[in-house]
């Protein structure tokens, strides 16, 4: 899935990357990127976007929940769950 389309402007990085030179293809990072990467809003919304990641073939979610101070973070948990839906 070529990183959903990112393939392109990926490809400083991952040469960077390949070439062993890590500080390198961090930099390299598009900032736009990195905003279309992370997850973030209403649970409803980041729902959609993970679902839209899993019908790319992203069968997987890495999620690290932040929120602010004094948010219920069980409750945020629960209102992401796939039960949530329905």
């Amino acid at each position: 899935h070529e990183w959903l389309g990112r393939g392109d402007r990926l490809r400083g990085t991952r040469d960077h990357w390949q070439a062993g030179d890590r500080k390198a293809a961090l930099a390299a990072i598009p900032d736009d990127v990195v905003d279309e990467l992370v997850i973030h809003g209403t649970p409803g919304r980041c729902r959609e976007l993970i679902d839209r990641y899993h019908e790319q073939g992203v069968p997987t979610s890495a999620i690290a929940l932040m929120g602010p101070p004094g948010a219920d973070a069980m409750q945020s948990l629960r209102d992401l769950a796939p039960a949530a839906r329905k």
